[in-house]
């Protein structure tokens, strides 16, 4: 059995092997046997900036006795970032977020340039015009950057590019995200302000915390009024993905990490929804049973009776809801936030939260509950978990006390 080669240098380098610390800026080597049967050296192209161990990686992928596929010199960030896109098996809405940050920020910064004459150096002044530029808002700035990285690593993976620029480079600066949190006489005032087929909605928001389009696909056979448990798992779409017509569908944003939540329902919420079945009955509609990494029209079909339905008969969707209902009621109430803007039907979600952490409800237990991770959870309300220290930092030190001596005395 043939041996396989091994790579090598024939340099006088200090450091070979650690090219990112400027030790060496020479290709890799191998021996291989020619056709013609003798034995010579050939060298892997575009092998400069390689560790050994990568360099290696490159030559044992290769087919015996053919060289290494040559690096196309010319290839440009927009054609790579277009061939990336094209390969992407992801929701059509994350599909459309991807394409947006491309054309919109990445192209006109990156889509003339050489793909493999990107640097380290370059990167970092990026980063630093992201986060000095205020139009550019973190969220944004840091999902431009994320983009960033995954097409660059890709071209890492394929062979396009020696090295990634972006690697030990910090992305933009993201901030604590800051959310407003409405007080339960400010709830209490919204339910009661709604109009009454309509009022359930936001009580459900604030008592459970789902998202707003989940709220909207609630339907009679998620809830269980017996154990007081709501079993989220639907959502209203109306999206790129769905021709913008508004459908009922089977998954959570998160899927499919997560395909179902159930969130324990407050006596005042069953006995709403309750009454609220009688007077306005669930109506039959068409959901999409969805499926892993399937497009939403090669899905089947099934039925579900759901509870908020438009005066047109039409499933919810946000724009009625946030136009019609929701904002004209905010400013009847005059709710606003510290910068005098309205505060959107997510906040009630943030409410949720914030009410269960602020009351001791374990962390991993909230997450459950809203479907997202634990460091998620931790990211966004770091600022209220912080508030811990006070309500339980007593109890924690008291766990690593020094024990209080009994003085024991002796009889006489």
């Amino acid at each position: 059995m043939a041996r396989k080669p091994t790579v090598y240098k024939r340099c006088d380098c200090p450091d070979q092997n650690r090219p990112k610390k400027g030790g060496c800026s020479h290709s890799w080597s191998y021996n291989r046997t020619n056709d013609e049967g003798k034995r010579t050296r050939a060298t892997i192209p575009e092998s400069v900036g390689l560790t050994q161990a990568q360099a290696q990686a490159v030559l044992d992928g290769m087919t015996p006795g053919v060289d290494p596929e040559p690096v196309e010199t010319n290839l440009t960030f927009r054609q790579w970032a277009a061939d990336w896109l094209s390969r992407r098996r992801v929701k059509d809405s994350s599909l459309e977020k991807y394409e947006i940050a491309i054309r919109v920020h990445l192209n006109p910064r990156w889509g003339r340039q050489r793909l493999r004459s990107i640097k380290k150096a370059q990167v970092e002044a990026w980063v630093q015009e992201i986060e000095d530029n205020e139009s550019v808002a973190n969220s944004t700035g840091e999902g431009h950057w994320k983009v960033f990285q995954m097409i660059m690593k890709d071209a890492l993976q394929n062979g396009k590019i020696a090295s990634n620029p972006t690697y030990e480079v910090d992305g933009p600066y993201v901030g604590e995200t800051t959310s407003y949190v409405f007080s339960p006489d400010e709830c209490w005032a919204i339910y009661d302000a709604f109009p009454e087929r309509y009022r359930l909605i936001p009580m459900i928001g604030f008592a459970c915390g789902p998202r707003q389009a989940e709220v909207f696909g609630v339907c009679d056979d998620v809830l269980d009024l017996r154990r007081s448990v709501l079993t989220v798992r639907r959502q209203v779409l109306k999206t790129k993905e769905t021709r913008y017509k508004r459908l009922l569908v089977d998954r959570l944003k998160t899927s499919p990490r997560i395909s179902t939540k159930d969130v324990p329902m407050p006596p005042y919420l069953v006995e709403a929804l309750a009454e609220h079945m009688e007077r306005f009955p669930p109506r039959v509609t068409e959901t999409v049973l969805w499926e892993h990494r399937k497009k939403i029209d090669d899905c089947k079909r099934g039925s579900a009776r759901a509870l908020f339905w438009t005066p047109r008969d039409n499933l919810l969707c946000r724009n009625y809801f946030n136009d019609d209902l929701w904002k004209p009621v905010l400013l009847k109430l005059g709710i606003r936030d510290e910068k005098g803007n309205l505060p959107t039907f997510h906040d009630l979600r943030h409410t949720f939260i914030s009410t269960c952490l602020q009351n001791g409800i374990p962390e991993h237990t909230v997450a459950a509950w809203v479907g997202d991770s634990v460091d998620e959870l931790r990211r966004t309300y770091s600022h209220l978990l912080k508030d811990h220290a006070d309500t339980h930092g007593a109890v924690a030190a008291s766990l690593t006390a020094r024990p209080k001596l009994t003085l024991v005395s002796n009889a006489a």
